[in-house]
């Protein structure tokens, strides 16, 4: 049976419970550049939540309406300034700007063409205040994962909501052409669940110029969430700009 996990936040989070790495790094970087801070797909309030603790103005941006009402349930009891909104984060219109903006986890990686990544800056431009802080954080496509063998191929195993162990899967066909790599999880337990879907492989020397095309100035580039310098070896590009 093919499973949208966007359609499905308990899902979605027991899959990605192992994700914890970029927590520390994100919330040092609102510490350094402070509030008030937008989330560009905002997902199911992983990083809200610290954010928010840590006493910052939050708003998110999420598409997934069953991820926008999970998440406000999520956020109910912590006390502050936070709103999660549903909405297209290359075209929304919010009516304020922010000091910090961020698109965290590979979450870039959906905007599958030059056209729509240009959108999405552009709309981030249009939201951030003069001498604010604009972050990506996103991996650097391997040549060696997108050309490899169609075979299944073990990606990680994750306990479901209901206790159940599964077993993750992939197999990936990509296109040069539109640099889409088109992904297909199996998720096998006492079952055995299809979840389809694609992903904009992003290079490094595309996002330069993207960025730049849209008026961003590109402050620093990471290679990881220990600061380290982008070079050839990093898996991680981590792009902090201004205006």
């Amino acid at each position: 049976m093919q499973i949208d996990i966007y359609s499905d936040p308990h899902l979605y989070d027991a899959a990605h419970i192992w994700k914890t790495n970029d927590i520390e790094f994100i919330t040092n970087c609102a510490l350094e550049y402070g509030g008030p801070i937008l989330e560009m797909a905002s997902g199911t309030g992983r990083l809200a939540i610290p954010l928010i603790n840590k006493g910052f103005n939050y708003t998110g941006v999420e598409l997934s309406k069953p991820f926008v009402e999970f998440t406000k349930k999520r956020l109910e009891p912590i006390k502050g300034n936070h709103d999660i909104i549903q909405g297209d984060m290359k075209s929304i219109d919010l009516n304020k700007k922010y000091k910090f903006i961020f698109i965290g986890f590979n979450a870039i990686c959906h905007l599958l063409t030059n056209k729509e990544l240009s959108k999405f800056f552009s709309c981030v431009y249009t939201h951030l205040m003069d001498g604010g802080s604009f972050l990506i954080d996103t991996f650097v496509p391997n040549p060696i994962f997108l050309y490899r063998p169609k075979k299944k191929t073990h990606v990680m195993e994750f306990d479901l909501p209901n206790g159940e162990c599964c077993v993750v899967n992939e197999i990936n066909q990509y296109d040069p052409d539109t640099q889409i790599n088109h992904i297909k999880w199996f998720f096998e337990s006492s079952k055995v669940d299809e979840f389809l879907f694609d992903m904009h492989m992003i290079y490094p020397d595309t996002m330069d110029r993207l960025l730049n095309e849209s008026g961003f100035i590109i402050h620093d580039k990471l290679g990881g969430y220990d600061k380290s310098p982008f070079s050839s070896e990093s898996h991680l590009q981590i792009y902090l700009c201004t205006k």
